[in-house]
Parts: structure tokens; C-alpha cells; sequence
């Protein structure tokens, strides 16, 4: 099973890093306080390919995305919620009153950081388990309310918020370390939200025409 299998590359999360309050997030970092069902799915994720990598010799690679997003992102997804309600002149909801911030990553860095990935798997027969993780983000923390503004900004539409406390299970800031991604996999994420945003408002028109 392990030969025929040459490599798999599996997506992970930011969430693993929980509780964790120094920033950015390194690899190095311990992830054992997951503070959401969804991180503690992803870290369990992390520790079954480990597992797997150890037993039978299959190379993976696990990624950690941070705040993905752009064009044909997921409803579900802050870009996606706010432009909807914005334009349906319907208040946001932003929770810990404003006061967070999160590594947003354009889905065009992200597709190149999968693919550089795969093309640069965990040696097998050496000593250690061929099993490696990067995190994967544009290594640049932004406040949520910059980023609502330039939303605002993109639509042509003021925003009406709803500030609300923190959510459970959310975390106030994530910020990405990357230099391991930069030195194993050549990763340079090249898309600021100040280019990504206007990106995915033009989509999200066109779309939604």
C-alpha cells in the first residue's frame, strides 16, 4: 500500500493552534489546545496521517490554511457573508466587537502553496517519518475592520455592523509563520487583500448578475 502510494497532500487548519497566544503561529508551536470541535478534528486529522506516514512509509504533507479566500469561495465565509448583506442592505455581524484579526489568503497563493507541495514530498527510507506541516498564509495579520472597509470600499456601499461579542470557539488573531513553507517549498503568497478583495467583489458581481 505505502509504494504504491507516492505522496498525499491533505489540508489541515489554523484552528490546530487553538489557544495559543504567541504570534505569528510557527510549526514549532505545540497544538494541544484545540478550543473548537472543528480544530480538534483537524489536529486528530494531523496525528492519523502521522500515524499512517509511520506505519506504512506513505509521505504526507499536511497544510494549514489560514483564512482562505477569493473567488468561488464559500457562502459560509466572511467575504462571502458580508458582500451578500452589504449589498442587501442588511447589518454584518461582527463579533469581539471589532477587535480581531485574521492572516487572509487569496485562493491563488493557496493553490500554488498545494501544488509546490506536491511536488516536493517527505523523503522516504531515512529515519525519520516521512510526514511534514506548513502552514500555509500571506504572513501578514490584517484587522477585521480594515478588511470590512475595503470591502466598503470595493462595493461602493457603507457597511451597516452589528458588533457582537466573541463567538465561542473563535480566536481573536492568527497570524502565519512561513518560513519553513518558504524554504522547503519556494511558498511567496503575492496577493495583499488590498488586490484580493476588488478580485472577489468583480467575481462575486458577475456571478450574482
Amino acid at each position: 500500500m505505502g509504494e504504491d502510494l507516492q505522496h498525499l497532500v491533505y489540508a489541515s487548519s489554523s484552528s490546530v493552534y487553538g489557544g495559543n497566544t504567541k504570534l505569528p503561529f510557527s510549526v514549532d508551536d505545540q497544538v494541544d489546545t484545540p478550543i473548537s470541535l472543528y480544530a480538534a478534528t483537524k489536529k486528530s486529522d494531523e496525528l492519523m496521517s502521522y500515524s499512517y506516514s509511520s506505519t506504512y512509509g506513505i509521505p504526507q504533507t499536511g497544510l494549514r490554511f489560514f483564512t482562505v479566500y477569493g473567488p468561488w469561495g464559500r457562502p459560509d465565509m466572511s467575504l462571502y457573508i458580508f458582500t451578500s448583506k452589504i449589498l442587501a442592505g442588511e447589518p454584518i455581524p461582527v463579533f469581539n466587537h471589532g477587535k480581531m484579526q485574521r492572516d487572509f489568503t487569496y485562493v491563488d497563493d493557496i493553490v500554488a502553496g498545494v501544488l509546490a507541495a506536491l511536488d516536493n514530498p517527505p523523503p522516504r527510507g531515512g529515519e525519520a517519518v516521512p510526514h511534514r506541516v506548513y502552514n500555509l498564509g500571506n504572513n501578514n495579520s490584517e484587522p477585521l475592520m480594515r478588511f470590512i472597509g475595503l470591502i466598503e470600499e470595493a462595493l461602493g456601499v457603507k457597511a451597516e455592523i452589528d458588533f457582537q461579542p466573541m463567538q465561542t470557539g473563535d480566536v481573536p488573531a492568527t497570524y502565519a509563520d512561513i518560513e519553513a513553507s518558504k524554504r522547503d517549498l519556494g511558498f511567496e503568497p503575492r496577493v495583499t487583500i488590498d488586490v484580493g478583495i476588488p478580485r472577489f467583489v468583480e467575481w462575486y458581481r458577475s456571478f450574482h448578475a
